[in-house]
């Protein structure tokens, strides 16, 4: 029986965004981590971690898009994506906005607050559409 979290995990769609690379992108369906879509390509674990840690991730379900960064925050920390990564998404984003049909109702956080394990986390930062336009 599928459960709360893994259907969560199956109607997100996750990505990590990989500099001069693009995005990757977990196919529909997926329950993959974006530690395992890393692994499925083949990365040592150094390689893994150092992307985890910094480039961007996110996930997209029911019309928003959630962006972050990081490695290893305790419980009720926050993942964020970093100022330094806004380029990165804004270079990235034309092609987001055709992978998954953004339009203007799109909400947008930059970041994710970590809960507890198996439980689905609470979305903060919240930015308009239009935010990595000036970027």
């Amino acid at each position: 029986m599928v459960n709360e979290v893994e259907l969560y995990h199956q109607r997100r769609r996750a990505f990590i965004i990989v500099p001069q690379v693009g995005i990757i992108i977990a196919q529909k369906g997926s329950i993959m981590s974006h530690v395992e879509i890393l692994q499925s390509l083949g990365m040592s674990q150094e390689r893994i971690m150092e992307t985890i840690k910094n480039n961007p991730r996110g996930y997209f379900m029911d019309n928003t898009l959630v962006l972050y960064q990081g490695d290893n925050v305790k419980e009720s920390s926050c993942w964020e994506l970093k100022e330094e990564n806004y380029k990165v998404v804004a270079k990235n984003f034309p092609d987001m906005q055709k992978l998954f049909s953004l339009n203007q109702d799109t909400q947008v956080y930059l970041g994710v607050k970590r809960g507890e394990l198996g439980a689905i986390w609470e979305r903060v930062h919240q930015v308009p559409i239009t935010f990595f336009e000036k970027y």
